[in-house]
């Protein structure tokens, strides 16, 4: 939870922004829905940002909503529902929000994110706004202050962990403002980014977690492998420290639903 919220604080810093501002938020009444909130840091920031004169109402989903913490906690506006944006979207939800924003799926979607698209725009109201905001891992590279700086561990984590599996080094990502196009959105936007060095470097440190995860979700089936990552974990945190980190570009892709 404490890496997600640090994530997104970096993300903002890197983007200057939490709500494109292509995206227009001068309604008297806005309804914003973040898909895969994690811990709803996004809505939590965007509650502080929107005037006083526009009445919102903030809906998180996501499979467990247990990280965005009690409700008795939480703003009066803003609300927790368990959905995955696999799955059918709820009558109810259906063409009822003026945002929709999501981020950081990458990871969950093996080639096509089209049907996850589709998903989304149900829930826009027409003429409503989709914010997707990504990672584009087939552009990750090493960096180092000086070139003859060893990066093994570095190297060797990524292709362990990040090379192998396509879900792990999705393709589709650089395509998503066609994509955004090919769907019928309009105004559609992208704004990449890599961020200045020092916030690609917290990045760096926030992502090296993720390596760790994939060690334990393997340890039961390969044991071996898991400790190698183990090890290797160690050697990265060491060249990082010496000034190398995986780099990034990072995408926002903005566009809203036709209004008939």
């Amino acid at each position: 939870s404490n890496r997600l919220n640090l994530q997104h604080h970096i993300w903002k810093d890197i983007f200057g922004y939490s709500l494109s501002p292509k995206i227009p938020r001068n309604e008297k009444f806005l309804k914003i829905a973040d898909v895969a909130t994690g811990t709803g840091i996004w809505l939590l920031d965007i509650h502080s940002q929107l005037p006083s004169s526009t009445t919102t109402e903030l809906v998180g989903f996501d499979t467990d909503a247990t990280q965005v913490g009690h409700k008795a906690w939480l703003p009066e506006n803003l609300s927790v529902r368990q959905w995955s944006v696999f799955d059918e979207v709820p009558k109810d939800l259906e063409g009822t929000f003026d945002i929709v924003n999501v981020r950081l799926i990458v990871f969950v979607i093996e080639e096509d994110p089209v049907p996850v698209l589709r998903n989304l725009l149900k829930l826009l109201k027409p003429g409503g706004h989709l914010q997707w905001c990504e990672i584009d891992l087939e552009s990750q590279h090493i960096e180092t202050i000086s070139p003859d700086l060893p990066t093994d561990c570095l190297e060797a984590v990524q292709n362990m962990t990040l090379l192998k599996d396509t879900r792990l080094l999705p393709l589709w990502v650089r395509n998503l403002e066609r994509t955004f196009n090919e769907e019928g959105l309009l105004n559609v936007h992208a704004d990449w980014q890599t961020g200045s060095r020092h916030a690609a470097m917290s990045m760096h440190w926030c992502n090296i977690p993720i390596p760790m995860m994939i060690s334990d979700k393997i340890r039961t089936i390969n044991p071996q492998k898991a400790k190698e990552i183990d090890a290797l974990i160690e050697g990265c945190v060491i060249e990082s420290g010496r000034g190398a980190m995986w780099a990034h570009n990072r995408v926002i892709v903005t566009g809203r639903k036709p209004s008939v």
